[in-house]
């Protein structure tokens, strides 16, 4: 395997933002973290360009072929090399500081590979012609070939880079987790903070670990037997079953409404993790564990069944009680996120906070989180999903939970960032970052929603068709703002300067 440390040092720009300290023997859980979070900030900057492409697309009138390869192209960079990558290092990281365990060796590695490999592999699939949502909707895909839209080997590159990316994260990702938490051996001199698997901000990494595990499996199982196929394998005749609409999307749903959970169960228990290494007086306590435990089991119990609520269009093959359940389950996600609201509220009020921006991202990206969530209640609601189910609406939840936790673990990666680097981030520039990201998400949040409540379709390349077109320069107006805010975080990263004695740096911003 090649060595992380040697791939980040060796990294043009990038690699002086990310290069790993070597002086305080903290490789292990430092090297191959550092490398996934500087490889996501590369495939940001390609998913921030690929956004801002689209509406530019539409106010000079192209062809619509580069609105659509661009909104495929952007939300498959966002959702999995980016966020996913992103929550991947940063959460191996704070694992092996709070367990001293090690984050190396061969799975890591494969991590790193499968999704890297998968990502380009969609991405060519994509610019060469394949116009799919990540939201697969078999058999779309396969209609597309039928109607000559692209070539049926476009189909198999890019469902082999999906294959490999979605290993990463429902297998090799999972294993990982658990193997550090209850099967590695620990090195004590690597415990920057320890933890114990019953504290808040380590069940909710073990809960999402298996909630990426268990809900993923039935997806993979009908994905690799259709993938066999299309390899040519096994003979169609014999995945006729799996290539069957309604079981791809059950199985597909299950996994992708929970993918969303399990992420969010993760970063909210880093919140838990991190609030109180910056309590005013020095507690380092939460207002109550018990009450934080309480939240993630609710948010688990709730979040897994409430995949329901996106079939209410699909009967007879649902049963339109099972809609109303998922609708329900998904206001029962609300009852989770309120004693999350209240710990936290509850922690701040009691003890006080240093608010330092690594923070202050955290506890923005969850109020973004919340909003988003009321939105994603009422969407959730069957008879307003009628209405709005393939309108901007449900695209702007989807990204808005996307640019929500992207938000809290850039926080969560700031503030581990000088014991990864040994140098210390700019206040004003990280203030900064996290005002002007603040006002692009929120702008971006309302912004599609009110597009939604107006009629404007999802994934159509005609905007002024409509009258949407004020809406698409908001949409750029906001989407700039943001994309404005990610240079100011890079920017922050190239300026950082080291932090001397390196002996208490550990301590300084333990995990």
């Amino acid at each position: 395997m090649l060595n992380a440390t040697a791939i980040v040092q060796n990294t043009p720009l990038f690699g002086r933002m990310f290069n790993v300290d070597r002086s305080t023997g903290l490789e292990d859980i430092n090297a191959w973290p550092s490398l996934m979070v500087m490889t996501s900030f590369v495939w940001l900057i390609a998913a921030a360009l690929l956004g801002i492409l689209m509406p530019v697309a539409q106010l000079l009138g192209l062809n619509t072929n580069v609105f659509y390869t661009a909104i495929t192209a952007h939300g498959a960079a966002l959702a999995f090399p980016f966020t996913f990558q992103l929550m991947v290092g940063v959460s191996l990281h704070r694992a092996g500081g709070c367990l001293g365990k090690k984050a190396s060796g061969k799975l890591p590695a494969l991590i790193y590979y499968c999704m890297n490999i998968g990502g380009l592999l969609l991405t060519a699939a994509v610019f060469s012609g394949l116009k799919i949502s990540y939201a697969v909707m078999y058999p779309l895909p396969i209609v597309g070939v039928q109607t000559g839209q692209w070539s049926m080997g476009l189909v198999v590159l890019g469902f082999t880079g999906i294959a490999l990316v979605l290993t990463s994260v429902i297998f090799l990702y999972p294993l990982q987790l658990l193997r550090m938490t209850f099967f590695s051996r620990e090195h004590e001199e690597l415990v920057l903070s320890r933890r114990t698997i019953k504290d808040p901000g380590m069940v909710g990494m073990i809960m999402a670990a298996l909630v990426l595990l268990i809900t993923g499996t039935p997806l993979m199982i009908i994905a690799g037997t259709i993938l066999l196929g299309l390899y040519g394998i096994l003979p169609m005749s014999a995945i006729a079953w799996a290539a069957e609409p309604v079981v791809f999307q059950f199985a597909f749903y299950i996994f992708a409404h929970n993918l969303m959970e399990a992420m969010a169960i993760m970063v909210i228990s880093a919140v838990y993790a991190t609030l109180p290494l910056y309590l005013a007086d020095g507690t380092r306590k939460l207002y109550s564990d018990k009450l934080a435990n309480v939240a993630l089991w609710i948010l688990l119990v709730t979040s897994v069944t409430s995949f329901f609520h996106h079939f209410y269009n699909m009967f007879p093959a649902l049963p339109s009680a099972l809609a109303y359940h998922g609708n329900i389950m998904s206001w029962g996600t609300g009852i989770g996120a309120a004693f999350s609201i209240f710990t936290i509220l509850a922690t701040i009020w009691k003890h006080g906070i240093r608010a330092e921006p690594g923070l202050m991202a955290i506890l923005m990206g969850f109020v973004i989180y919340i909003f988003d969530g009321v939105t994603a209640m009422v969407i959730a609601n069957v008879a307003v999903n009628a209405q709005l189910h393939a309108t901007m609406s449900v695209s702007g939840h989807t990204m808005s939970v996307l640019t929500a936790m992207a938000l809290m673990w850039m926080g969560v990666f700031y503030h581990h960032y000088p014991v990864i680097t040994g140098r210390r981030l700019d206040r004003t520039l990280g203030n900064r970052f996290v005002a002007l990201y603040s006002i692009g998400a929120m702008g971006l949040l309302y912004t599609f929603q009110a597009g939604g409540a107006a009629g404007m379709p999802r994934r159509f390349a005609d905007w002024a068709q409509g009258g949407w077109m004020g809406y698409g320069v908001a949409i750029l107006i906001f989407g700039l703002i943001l994309s404005t805010a990610f240079v100011v975080y890079l920017v922050n990263l190239q300026r950082a300067r080291e932090i001397s004695p390196l002996g208490d740096l550990a301590a300084e911003t333990a995990t």
